[in-house]
């Protein structure tokens, strides 16, 4: 009885009310799309009892199919995408807001999507407007947003795009797939994530991003743009110089990082020798860069994760792109294959600068005094198709194929001036070579198949394949000759090394929403595979060098390696959140190795404008990279842990704190410490016959503080990054006599600088300076004569040892260099789908020689038999100041 006396009291007040009728008459309404209030009033008008509250309608036009139906049968088809409800009374019908449906809690889930291209949004953030609550998509563009039933709103954005907000109302879980419109301003610089003031669903992403549309307006050297360009000036990430030698994240190797294509890993991710990487600016979408807090997910590496996405292609329009940089051709074309449910993306590479490069290294190496020449061919292609499968999956392949052919020859003449005891002179002309050839190429492939399951639960099935052929041969002979022997021979170092590693594998990912603000992921791989290292060398000339030697009297090593992880994040009261994380791993190789990796993420907000994140890493890596040279030619192995060699671990602590200033600006400041075991390197003192018996194995830690602070909006965008670090290294007695040494490439002090101006639409100027402490080096000035052990029983034998009093003992300078670019976007005529994009600018603008290496140019004086050298240090750079260009036509709209 109260519940009827208060509905009465209510209608009373607020209500219209008609006489009650029977619920069997029937009502009839046209066919027309019409306001859900005015298809009310026409039954109202019609002789339907009926009572409600203007203002609780929502604003919803509703589809009438016209005819005639029961009062009943009308109400249930014009409130069914509303929160009301309604029921029989004293004075007819009552509509009013369903109580039970804010009760129960329902999904929001679908794709977030490209308007323009179909392409899927990766990291587009979901939030819920005046409820708590907000999420991310995944690396396919699926989300699932848990919220309360009735009326709601969200709001969709992603850096770059337009921002879109929904109104709805939830009744039952609901799939809402959503597009969103390129926003043709200047996107927003995304190498921080930037906190929302409405969510906190930023608060657990470490990744820092870097997109096509970033990469395209900074340029490169030759005008090549290079997403991995723009990844170094991130802090905390390192390079040798100008680019060579790899990327070195948090003072960790260049092989301890876990490169992914499309979610498979790359063994080589460089061309040139790490002065171009692998990954053409045309086919990527985004590449992902994790330094800590590492999603369990990722594993088989102790450094960081560069999680690289190729786009999908276009399903609506075919596009083409044609153009060229000072070093390469290249095109790429894209389209629908069927119109919306299907598309393809085809890239190709080639750098014609080969050719340049054999006449410029020509002339260099004639004003050294020196004959011979540098080549360099290099090619790369990317295939790409995906295929929607009913309304909930997707079918994607991928392919990749690159190849380097490098060769370096040089050669020169010392001269060694003898003067005997009767006082004559006599000059020799002594010859000095060296000679490198190296091929070296990438073939990556994947089959995935993504499936929405349900409103909470998403699959991703893959398989895989991957594999990096390596081969190289390498002669150096000293000038240093038996001259009291003869005028010939000499003292020659040679070597022939290879590498084949092929990886297959198939893996499951899973991802479950359980709650507001809590999520399961979980997943399994099973990967073969191959390994045949193979090394060779000696004091012989190259030719004379027997046929490999490997471990195993096949050849090849076929280790299997089983994975398996499960990550759960969630909220704590007083805002904070977590992600517990654990991957399990067992690598078969003759015995078993079994590890388990923790994960841990916590973050918080500190007011309404700060943040503050925690997390400890635990990275198992059971492939080792090993390396003998300065910029990774010619004798870089993949090794696998075998049961003499153990795999690596690294445990990783990590803080950061960010604010946020006013509405454009980002402070971020974070402090690490990473401490690594199971180390791999080759022995001091030159290499065995036998791979395995070159290697020594050590430990290592690094630590640092990174500050950077960011303007992310506005026509005037950019960062500043400085970095404060320390990284060390130990092995056995093989290497530095066991004794602690730095890091090659653990830089003390790093500042980078990037501004990025949008002077008028369709220009955009770009300058970026960078300045670090020189890398650690070992060197030499002194040298020692000892006879030949190889050929003791010829006294005048001599063999030259370099004298080094700590490794990587000495610093080089410092290393700095400012590049310009200009990116210009002309369109054509009016209604013409033609667009020219021109990048002008300057590379090392003031000619900075950042040395690379440092060779000792050598001339030997003597009398009789005793024999006086005099070393020049020469100092190995990339290039002096040289223009930038490149120029691209596409065609589509």
């Amino acid at each position: 009885m109260a519940k009827y006396f208060l509905l009465t009291l209510w209608l009373l007040l607020s209500f219209t009310k008609l006489p009650a009728q029977s619920n069997e008459r029937e009502y009839e309404l046209p066919r027309r799309l019409m306001p859900l209030e005015k298809a009310l009033i026409k039954l109202t008008e019609a002789g339907a009892a009926l009572s409600y509250r203007p203002d609780q309608l929502p604003q919803l036009a509703v589809k009438v199919p016209g005819g005639k139906r029961t009062l009943p049968a009308w109400l249930d088809f014009l409130l069914k995408d509303t929160d009301l409800t309604y029921e029989s009374g004293p004075a007819g019908i009552i509509l009013f807001p369903d109580p039970e449906l804010f009760k129960r809690n329902f999904s929001v889930y679908g794709l977030i999507t490209d308007a323009e291209s179909g392409e899927r949004l990766i990291g587009a953030a979901i939030q819920s407007l005046g409820r708590p609550g907000g999420t991310l998509t995944n690396e396919y563009g699926f989300y699932s947003l848990s919220a309360s039933g009735g009326r709601g709103k969200i709001r969709i954005s992603y850096v770059g795009y337009q921002a879109k907000e929904l109104d709805f109302v939830l009744r039952s879980d609901t799939l809402i797939d959503l597009s969103l419109l390129p926003d043709r301003e200047l996107p927003t610089i995304i190498v921080t994530p930037l906190p929302e003031k409405e969510t906190d669903v930023f608060l657990m992403e470490t990744r820092n991003s870097v997109t096509s549309g970033e990469t395209s307006r900074l340029g490169g050297i030759g005008g090549e743009a290079d997403p991995l360009h723009v990844a170094r000036l991130l802090p905390g990430v390192e390079t040798g110089a100008d680019g060579l030698g790899g990327i070195f994240i948090r003072g960790s190797e260049a092989g301890h990082n876990l490169v992914l294509l499309d979610g498979v890993p790359v063994y080589n991710l460089s061309h040139a020798a790490g002065l171009l990487s692998i990954f053409s600016n045309q086919a990527i979408r985004r590449v992902d860069i994790y330094k800590d807090g590492l999603p369990a997910r990722f594993g088989g590496r102790i450094g960081g994760v560069i999680d690289v996405h190729t786009r999908d292609g276009n399903l609506y329009e075919p596009k083409t792109t044609v153009g060229s940089s000072l070093l390469s051709a290249h095109f790429a074309t894209e389209g629908p294959i069927e119109t919306g449910r299907s598309s393809y993306l085809i890239t190709g590479r080639y750098f014609w600068a080969g050719e340049l490069l054999r006449r410029f290294s020509e002339r260099e190496k004639e004003r050294l005094g020196r004959t011979g020449q540098m080549n360099s061919q290099i090619y790369d292609v990317n295939f790409k198709i995906n295929q929607h499968i009913g309304e909930r999956g997707r079918l994607y392949f991928s392919f990749y194929k690159g190849l380097d052919n490098y060769s370096n020859n040089s050669f020169a003449s010392d001269t060694v001036t003898v003067l005997n005891d009767a006082g004559a002179v006599f000059r020799y002309a002594t010859p000095r070579a060296r000679q490198e050839e190296v091929s070296w190429g990438n073939t990556v492939a994947a089959l995935r198949y993504n499936h929405i399951f349900n409103d909470r639960f998403f699959g991703n099935f893959r398989l895989s394949y991957s594999d990096l052929l390596l081969d190289a041969s390498s002669e150096r002979s000293d000038s240093l000759n038996r001259v009291f022997v003869d005028d010939k021979g000499g003292d020659i170092f040679s070597g022939r090394y290879a590498s084949d590693i092929q990886q297959v594998g198939v893996a499951f990912d899973g991802q479950l929403s359980v709650g507001q603000q809590s999520s399961f992921r979980f997943g399994s791989e099973f990967n073969l595979h191959r390994f045949l290292p193979q090394l060779r060398s000696g004091s012989i000339p190259l030719a004379n060098h027997p046929e490999f030697s490997s471990l195993r009297e096949d050849g090849y090593i076929r280790p299997l390696q089983i994975s398996a992880y499960s990550s759960f994040q969630g909220g704590l009261s007083k805002g904070i959140y977590y992600r517990l994380g654990l991957r399990g791993q067992l690598w078969r190789n003759e015995v078993n190795f079994f590890n388990l990796a923790p994960r841990l993420l916590l973050a918080g907000k500190l007011g309404q404008r700060s943040s503050w994140r925690l997390s400890y890493d635990h990275t198992v890596q059971p492939v080792h990279l090993v390396s003998s040279t300065v910029i990774g030619l010619p004798s870089d192995l993949w090794v696998p842990s075998t049961p003499e060699i153990a795999p690596s671990t690294s445990s990783q602590i990590a803080a950061q704190v960010s604010r946020k200033i006013g509405d454009n600006w980002n402070l971020v400041a974070a402090a690490y410490y990473k401490d690594m075991k199971g180390l791999i390197a080759y022995s001091e003192g030159g290499l065995a016959s036998q791979w395995i018996d070159s290697l020594s194995q050590g430990a290592g830690f690094s630590r640092g503080v990174e500050l950077s602070l960011n303007k992310t909006r506005g026509r005037l965008k950019g960062w500043v990054n400085y970095t404060l670090a320390q990284s060390r290294r130990q092995f056995d007695q093989k290497i530095n006599i066991g004794r602690p040494f730095s890091f090659r490439f653990g830089r003390q002090h790093a500042l980078k600088t990037v501004l990025m101006w949008e002077a008028k639409p369709g220009l955009t100027l770009t300058a970026n300076w960078r300045i670090s402490s020189g890398a650690a080096y070992s060197l030499s000035s002194e040298s020692l004569l000892l006879p030949d052990p190889a050929v003791f029983d010829e006294p005048t034998s001599i063999e030259t040892i370099a004298l080094v009093k700590d490794k990587n003992g000495i610093t080089l300078p410092s290393n700095h260099r400012l590049d310009f670019n200009a990116h210009f976007v002309l369109k054509g005529k009016p209604g013409s789908n033609v667009t020219h994009e021109l990048d002008l600018g300057i590379y090392n603008v003031y000619s900075r020689h950042n040395p690379i290496y440092y060779n000792i140019q050598t001339t030997y004086f003597g009398r009789d038999s005793d024999l006086i050298s005099q070393g020049d240090f020469i100092q190995v750079y990339l290039s002096p100041v040289v223009p930038t260009l490149a120029y691209h036509l596409k065609f589509g709209k």
